[in-house]
């Protein structure tokens, strides 16, 4: 299951404090543009947008990413 927006795991996702292990290039892509975005702009607003788009993400290709999720939720 897909942890909620508000999860904590999201903000950790988006500022390179988890690292997730993915063999999928669209997951590896999103992680690392989501930690330089949070680089260069870690306001609240940014940050939320940050996590809803990987989020979304997450949610279009769950049957792909199962094992990512599952990493996610711990």
């Amino acid at each position: 299951m897909i942890p909620p927006v508000s999860h904590p795991s999201w903000t950790q996702l988006v500022s390179g404090q988890k690292k997730l292990t993915s063999a999928n290039v669209g997951v590896n892509m999103l992680i690392l543009n989501s930690t330089l975005k949070f680089q260069r702009d870690s306001s609240p607003a940014s940050v939320a947008a940050l996590i809803r788009h990987a989020h979304e993400f997450f949610v279009k290709y769950q049957s792909i990413l199962r094992s990512e999720i599952q990493q996610l939720s711990y």
